[in-house]
């Protein structure tokens, strides 16, 4: 009987260590987001630049100079988009009022409209005039504050530079330090531990890198494609929604939809034209199909068949940390950890449930 209830005590005291660890590292990462956000898009960024720096080396380039020259690289091409990206957000701000005068001049037209429609007496039965009548739509969207919110979001120049900067400097330690990996693993633990170990590493360093690799240059193909879209159509900020695609079509299924959505409806206030709109729809929906139902899987093979309840909470989760950036860095952070788990024989069972179809 002692012995029962000093098994069940143990139980319960490592369920409660369990929770309260859980929590410490949930507020770890709120608390720690300044430094360990940058880190993760360090960390992804290396994947991605490893088989750049591993080019260069091929061609008898120094480890050290390779290395300097694709952290160049990078911080040309993110420090351009950057400056891009704001410059179009600032000047969407900048212009946001006359859109938000043509939006109030749709809707007071479309209540016009319904206004007259509830005035007949056939459809009476199935909507209460009265009740939508109280409802002030055209204050509701005076107080909108988009573009204040939008400003915040994306917050000042120097930030984001201050932002590259730290995460380029931690992009350099990756991308040398993982030079040493092996030699490092090799001396902490002995010889047949440690080529399990590196097997384990280099499967997941492969897999990753081939799914953020693809998915990468997918929503850049698919990002840049959007941008010729909306100049033939003669969109406003074309670049900055183009980015928009390019940064939602990390997120699967959703991503790709929320993002052509907005710049639709943007149309539908820029030309208060709805077959323009609908046209756009049809040219952003063909891309969207063709490029992930045809060349996505083409270049990233099998599918990593993330089970769409595990996205949906991992978007809450980290979202819900770190906003905006924890929405697009959820799915490539879930898909890590299914692959490493995967891997992993001890781990493997949380892959089953991180995974979509089974068999």
């Amino acid at each position: 009987m002692d012995e029962r209830k000093l098994l069940t005590g143990n139980r319960f005291l490592n369920f409660a260590l369990s929770i309260i660890i859980v929590f410490l590292i949930v507020w770890v990462l709120y608390i720690g987001r300044a430094i360990i956000l940058p880190f993760l898009v360090a960390l992804f960024l290396a994947f991605i630049l490893d088989p750049i720096v591993r080019l260069f080396t091929r061609f008898k380039i120094p480890v050290p100079l390779a290395v300097l020259i694709t952290l160049i690289l990078a911080f040309v091409i993110l420090y351009l988009l950057g400056l891009l990206v704001y410059a179009n957000v600032q000047m969407f701000v900048e212009q946001f009022p006359k859109y938000q005068e043509r939006m109030l001049q749709s809707i007071d037209n479309f209540m016009e409209s319904f206004n007259h429609i509830l005035s007949q007496q056939k459809y009476q039965i199935y909507l209460d005039r009265k009740t939508w009548s109280q409802i002030d739509w055209i204050a509701a969207v005076k107080n909108l504050d988009i573009a204040k919110g939008l400003l915040n979001s994306v917050g000042s120049f120097l930030t984001f530079l201050f932002k590259t900067i730290i995460v380029i400097i931690f992009l350099a330690y990756l991308l040398m330090g993982k030079r040493n990996i092996d030699k490092k693993i090799r001396l902490a633990f002995d010889h047949a531990q440690a080529e399990r170990i590196l097997s384990i590493l280099n499967s997941v360093t492969t897999q990753v890198q081939k799914y953020l690799g693809a998915k990468t240059l997918v929503s850049f193909m698919t990002g840049g494609i959007s941008i010729l879209i909306f100049v033939i159509f003669g969109l406003d900020f074309a670049i900055f929604w183009g980015f928009l695609i390019f940064l939602f079509n990390f997120i699967p299924n959703i991503g790709s939809i929320i993002a052509s959505i907005l710049p639709v409806i943007f149309s539908l206030v820029q030309f208060g034209s709805v077959s323009k709109a609908f046209w756009m729809l049809v040219a952003l929906a063909f891309l969207q199909t063709l490029m992930g139902n045809v060349i996505e899987p083409r270049l990233m093979g099998r599918s990593l068949n993330l089970s769409p309840l595990m996205v949906i909470i991992s978007l809450i989760f980290w979202g819900y940390l770190w906003g905006v950036a924890g929405m697009i860095l959820a799915v490539p952070i879930l898909a890590t950890l299914t692959i490493v788990f995967e891997n992993v024989p001890e781990l493997r069972f949380l892959s089953v449930f991180f995974r979509g179809k089974v068999g």
